[in-house]
């Protein structure tokens, strides 16, 4: 008979002090005190780059940071915030902490890490009150809308000929540019 492992789950400074004294050898992220690896293909990379080029730049920033988000330290491929946001806290030394009501537009670009980016990061993004959080796939964006303690409320799904909206610039996007 097997007894089960223990299963250690990180808090955000311990993981912090872990990262700021060179730990990890790789990219990774804090999702919920577990250590995820952060993946990068050439879909992938090829996808992020072309995307940043097109969402629209008036008034905001759009960053690749890690974005601090209640017990997890998520790496969205990229997210959208008001141009004249001011932090309200930081984590370690590097990390800025953001007020939901700023970041505008959260991103993964998900290839290998689907299930969880429809999953565990709903939740996550949806719960921290995040107002529109994106999957992009290779066929395919989910747009995550009314966020909830639980994740969100309202998913669509955009394929190649649609247009997606883009809220907090007031347009839409077609999809067949963005993947």
């Amino acid at each position: 008979m097997t007894e089960p492992g223990l299963v250690y789950r990180w808090s955000v400074s311990e993981f912090v002090r872990a990262f700021e004294a060179g730990a990890f050898d790789h990219r990774v992220e804090l999702i919920e005190g577990e250590i995820w690896p952060v993946v990068i293909g050439s879909w992938h990379g090829d996808t992020m780059v072309h995307l940043l080029g097109l969402l629209p730049r008036a008034d905001v920033r759009i960053t690749t940071a890690t974005l601090p988000t209640g017990s997890s330290l998520p790496d969205p491929d990229c997210w959208v915030r008001r141009a004249d946001a001011v932090p309200v806290g930081v984590v370690g030394t590097r990390l800025s902490v953001w007020s939901p009501a700023d970041v505008l537009l959260v991103v993964e670009v998900s290839d290998e890490t689907v299930l969880h980016d429809l999953n565990v990061k709903t939740r996550l993004y949806g719960s921290a009150g995040y107002p529109t959080y994106w999957v992009v796939t290779q066929e395919r964006i989910f747009e995550h809308t009314e966020p909830t303690p639980l994740g969100y409320r309202r998913r669509v799904e955009y394929g190649i000929g649609d247009h997606i909206p883009v809220a907090y610039a007031s347009r839409e996007l077609p999809v067949a540019d963005l993947i």
